[in-house]
């Protein structure tokens, strides 16, 4: 037989039937699940993300707005107290500045008192170089504060005197009949430790960042970026969402910045000063993983289309050898080459067979189904709740607490030295160490309570009833001591410690979230101080 008829006849078998069809379920199979995934994975990355985003904005913005209150407080404070008398005694009244800033020194750069008629300063603690002498009426904190007889916060702006990035707060100080007769001004420098440092310090996974601007006076006050810190901030109709947020808007979405790059975006008011934190992260990558995975899933199809051909023609021809057989038996008895007679039958009830394949098909589902629920649900190595269990289970564990009216402890332990086990004894003891911790931190838990493994070496630890602060450190101590005893694996003994953050329910925090971001701040205190020990929120 000729090789085109050959193929021809082969192109109309059942066999090619079979495996072309197969192929086609395959590629079309891995198109849909492809455009699926892509659908779901990138609104939920988005949806995750942004939440957190929003999450991260919202805690920045009140840890700067309980700074601005207790500065504005403080200014309330030593205006009603400063003795009026002193108004026409510099040098008194610069000692009292000093006895009160050196009291609380909240204003990196000073106190101020100026004049009412605005031409220069009566007096300032500590001194600054020609700040006495400056002419402070076109200065928009001292027209406010002395025209509106209320708390006013200045443009953030370079300091003539300071020469640095500052931002001054005043209130007027009055007479007993209300008339304002100066004004006291605090100047913070925007790089103070402990003022702006989240902003100024602080990343968002590879290359995402923080912002803080003012809307009134259309400037950026700082961002991670330092190139951005007291610049104008960007033109109408450049960074839509940043347009809405200057009129009021406060939420998360996607945009366009001026760079052209796309950033999912967060932002969040700072209600003292009227201010906005704008948590930002390229698009780019918050999909990196979606984007990773779709690519996985492409090639995977190919792979399986490819490893699909090869299987089909292989068991095709193993299933249809007995009816070629067959076929050839009956066209031998056609031809009268063979006498007529009954064909074997080669394969008894297949019927039956299917059934039986489809049962313990069934079976296994149900048994694999088991296994992926609960690898759902528990970390396979240590076999505590892993981090989406812990994050399902501790809101009804703080909802419950809510009603009781009673207190809880979040404990976000993570582990000293344990990299350098992993770096000079390899994985396979880390994983051994890892187990050993997990007996021990669930040696030390009540039935009540929740401990998890969150990721690495990171563990969580829910305390549910909790008395005090004092019995809560004490637990943490206990913990300490007993995850720092030495380990023995593969008869090597291995030491390490324990980093807690403590943040308590509903003393620091009300919702889980916040508790959980809290003691894992604290636990970088920790980190930072030296390891090892551990450390209340706030």
């Amino acid at each position: 037989m000729q090789p085109a008829a050959t193929f021809k006849r082969w192109r109309y078998s059942l066999t090619f039937r079979v495996i072309a069809f197969g192929v086609v379920m395959v590629l079309m199979g891995g198109a849909m699940r492809y455009a699926a995934t892509s659908v779901v994975l990138t609104e939920g990355l988005l949806e995750t993300v942004g939440a957190q985003q929003t999450s991260l904005a919202n805690y920045v913005a009140q840890d700067i707005d309980g700074k601005i209150g207790a500065r504005q407080k403080l200014l309330e404070q030593l205006a009603r107290e400063i003795p009026l008398a002193l108004l026409d005694r510099p040098q008194p009244l610069e000692a009292w500045l000093e006895e009160r800033h050196k009291l609380v020194p909240l204003f990196s750069l000073g106190l101020v008192v100026v004049a009412v008629d605005g031409k220069s300063a009566i007096a300032d603690y500590p001194r600054l170089g020609g700040r006495r002498s400056l002419d402070f009426n076109d200065r928009d904190w001292f027209i406010a504060a002395r025209d509106t007889g209320h708390f006013s916060i200045g443009k953030p702006t370079l300091g003539r005197a300071a020469y640095q990035g500052v931002v001054q707060m005043a209130v007027p100080v009055k007479d007993s009949n209300g008339n304002v007769t100066a004004v006291l001004m605090g100047v913070t420098a925007l790089s103070m430790p402990g003022f702006l440092d989240n902003i100024e310090s602080h990343t968002i996974g590879r290359t995402g960042s923080l912002l803080l601007f003012s809307p009134r006076d259309e400037i950026i006050v700082t961002a991670t970026e330092a190139n951005l810190r007291l610049q104008p901030t960007p033109r109408p109709g450049v960074n839509r969402l940043h347009d809405q947020a200057m009129a009021g808007w406060r939420g998360s979405g996607i945009t366009v910045n001026a760079y052209g790059v796309e950033n999912l975006a967060a932002f969040a008011s700072v209600p003292n000063a009227n201010w906005v934190v704008v948590a930002r992260m390229p698009t780019e990558e918050v999909l990196s993983a979606a984007t990773a995975l779709l690519r996985a899933n492409f090639r995977s199809s190919i792979v399986a289309a490819m490893v699909l051909i090869g299987v089909l023609v292989v068991l095709l021809n193993y299933l249809f050898r007995p009816l070629k057989h067959s076929a050839q038996q009956m066209r031998a008895m056609a031809d009268g080459s063979a006498p007529l007679g009954q064909l074997p039958v080669v394969r008894n009830d297949e019927v039956g067979d299917v059934v039986a394949s489809f049962n313990a098909l069934v079976k296994k589902l149900q048994d694999s189904e088991i296994q992926l629920a609960d690898l759902a649900h528990n970390d396979p190595l240590t076999g505590l709740p892993n981090r989406r269990s812990v994050m399902t289970r501790v809101p009804q564990m703080v909802a419950l607490a809510e009603r009781q009216g009673s207190r809880l402890a979040v404990l976000f332990i993570d582990l000293d030295g344990f990299k350098r086990v992993n770096d000079s004894h390899g994985h396979k003891m880390g994983d051994q160490l890892l187990q050993q911790v997990a007996r021990r931190l669930s040696e030390e838990v009540r039935q009540s309570d929740l401990v998890g493994r969150i990721g690495g070496d990171e563990f969580l630890l829910l305390i549910t009833d909790c008395q005090d602060q004092a019995s809560i450190g004490a637990i943490a101590q206990k913990i300490i001591h007993k995850l720092s005893e030495p380990y023995t694996a593969d008869g090597i003994e291995l030491h390490i410690g324990a980093s807690i953050g403590i943040a308590m329910f509903p003393e620091h925090a009300l919702e889980v979230e916040t508790l959980i971001a809290l003691a894992d701040a604290a636990m970088y205190q920790v980190k930072r101080g030296g390891r090892n020990g551990f450390h209340f929120s706030g």
